[in-house]
Parts: C-alpha cells; structure tokens; sequence
C-alpha cells in the first residue's frame, strides 16, 4: 500500500499568550517505517484539546504542568507524551503497514500523539477500532474516545452524584461537558450549563440541560443566582479561573467540586492563584481533582454503555471539524477561545474505504 506525502505542524517559536498561525510552520516530514511490534497508520482526524496548548514551549524554556513539551522545531503535541494506551493518543485513521501481529494493513485505529499525518507507533499504544451498525470515525475521538470516558469518569470516581442534585456544568458545549451534562441529567439531577454563543441554546434544546447561563450576556454570578436559586450541589470545573470562584460562593453547605480541566488559565504565563478557600471551610465542601488514566480499566464498560444510548437516542453529541492540517493552529484558537461548537477535529485527508 502506498503512503503518499506526509506533512506535520511545527513549532516556529514560542506563542505568547494566544496561539498564533505564525507560532507555526506546515511541512513535509519523513515516514518512518515500522519495525517489529510497531505499527504505521494514515490519520484521517486529529482531535485538538485545550490542553495541546500548555505543551507548546514556554516563553522562557520551561516545560508546562503537563510534563512534556514539544520545543521549537518540534513537531506539535497533540496527546499525551509518552502514551500508554490508544486512549491517550488524538488521532483516527487507517493501518498502512504492521510490525505487529494484532494489527493488518486497513485496520481503523486510535494512537498517535503528534501533530502530523502519519504515525508510527508501538501496537500496544494503539486501540484497534472495529466497525459496526452506525460507526462514525469521528466518533472515537469525541463521545466514544477520552472526552466521553473523563466525563463518565469525573461523575463516576470523583463525585458522589444523586438524583435531585443541581450540577452545573461549565464548558457545557465541548467535548467534556456535552456528556458530564447528559450523565448528570440521565442520572435524575437537575443540570445547568455555562457556555456562550449557539451553544447555549444547543445543550438546553438538543441535550436536555434544564437551562444555561450565557458567559457573554451575563456574569457568572448573576447567571447562577437566576438559575440556581437554591445553590448548586456539585459543579463539574472545566475552565478554572474566575468561573470556579464564582461558583465557590453559589455552592450549598457539603457541595462537592470535580475539577477535570482549567481551560481558561492555559495561555497564562504563570498559573494564577485560586479562589479564596475560606468557603470550603464554612461549607464543609469536596473538592476533587482526577487524571482519567487511573480508571482506563473501567473504559470497555463505559464504550458498552455510550453505544446503548448513542443508538436509543439518550446520549448526543457533536463535533466541529475543520479541513486541512494547515488549519490545526486556528482549531487550536477555537477551542481556547470558546468559538469551537462541540469536538474540534481537523480533517487530514480522505476516509479509509470501507467506510466511504
């Protein structure tokens, strides 16, 4: 099977603040063969996260929270370095040739973690991805990939979720809190989101959240205070910043807060300090942070669960996919600036055919 031409991102200097498209450069790249127990596949979608942003260079060399960091030159990083796992990974596509017994030229394919069109991986690094009635490539980047297992997992193992809760979800339009909000809200709680724009409208109409506040329209705090007028019981963190100490002070007495993400502090030069703690003092609250690769064991159960509802129609979700690998730097500003509507994926090249 032929390979064709392979083009990666790299870092042409380190961004300050906002990403730029001039942080970057888009250039051919060398195919590297795989050797035995790898495997070398042709992404078709690459999934940008927020976090892709705190593994750029840092103005003054130093590696970001998130431990490696590609440098200038680097090919950007798009997941998690070193991967242990397909789940780690933010790519889709096609195995071109195998090193590996699991995996044969035209397997579809989870992996990679680098901003590039094809990739060479360790076969243990990679989740083989069978098709089914109804399977959407994109799919295993988004609500069947990690966005959708965090959410399960931030509901699931950090928080102690019950029916008749008020849990907000912030981000309530992207890739986590589309599904934390519809978990929630199958699971008997009543849900408010924050997001902006169409979105708002989106997660009321389309996935069942009881109301949602509009960051842009109004403060956090009055939108809380018109939506929660009871408090809020468990509030789901994927920004940080100046949402989560809104929050703090609408929190009940032994409210608990699961903190997934902080999406607003990542173009930050240094990370700010949080909200005054005194609250979780008086009102004896929980707050809970978790990594989701301590619960990749529990992932089949959760893919098991999320095809049942995806195909009754209980759980939906959305992506928002840009064409061309050039265009991954703009994507990646989407997602920082709130503008992405649902997954942000970047198309890097045609379907694999027998799902055309």
């Amino acid at each position: 099977m032929t390979t064709g031409e392979n083009l990666a991102v790299r870092v042409l200097r380190a961004p300050q603040g906002l990403p730029q498209a001039e942080d970057f450069s888009v250039e051919k790249a060398s195919i590297q063969q795989p050797q035995d127990g790898e495997v070398l596949f042709r992404a078709c979608y690459l999934a940008i996260d927020p976090s892709a942003r705190r593994r750029l260079p840092s103005a003054d060399g130093r590696p970001g929270p998130l431990g490696a960091v590609a440098g200038i030159g680097d090919i950007v990083l798009a997941g998690v370095s070193p991967p242990q796992a397909g789940l780690d990974g933010a790519l889709v596509g096609e195995v071109v040739t195998s090193g590996h017994p699991d995996f044969v030229p035209g397997d579809l394919v989870r992996g990679g973690n680098t901003w590039q069109v094809f990739h060479t991986v360790r076969g243990e690094h990679l989740d083989l991805l069978e098709p089914r009635p109804g399977f959407r490539l994109e799919a295993e980047l988004g609500v069947l990939g990690r966005p959708g297992f965090v959410a399960y997992c931030g509901l699931h193992f950090a928080s102690t979720l019950e029916a008749g809760m008020t849990v907000v979800i912030s981000a309530a339009g992207g890739a986590v809190g589309m599904v934390a909000g519809q978990l929630a809200a199958l699971a008997g709680a009543r849900v408010v989101g924050i997001a902006s724009g169409d979105k708002v409208a989106y997660v009321v109409n389309e996935l069942g959240f009881a109301d949602c506040i509009d960051r842009t329209d109004e403060t956090i705090a009055a939108g809380l205070a018109r939506t929660c007028p009871d408090g809020v019981d468990l509030y789901f963190d994927n920004v940080g910043g100046e949402t989560l100490a809104a929050v703090f002070e609408q929190l009940n007495d032994f409210g608990q807060v699961v903190v997934c993400g902080m999406a607003s502090e990542y173009n930050g030069a240094e990370a700010d300090f949080g909200p005054p703690l005194r609250p979780v003092l008086r009102k004896r609250l929980k707050i809970q942070g978790f990594v989701v690769y301590d619960h990749y064991e529990h992932y089949p159960r959760y893919r098991e669960w999320a095809i049942e509802q995806l195909d009754a129609r209980r759980l939906r979700y959305r992506e928002d996919v840009v064409d061309g690998l050039e265009n991954a730097p703009q994507a990646l500003e989407n997602v920082l600036t709130g503008r992405n509507r649902g997954r942000q994926l970047v198309q890097l090249g045609p379907l694999p055919q027998i799902l055309r």
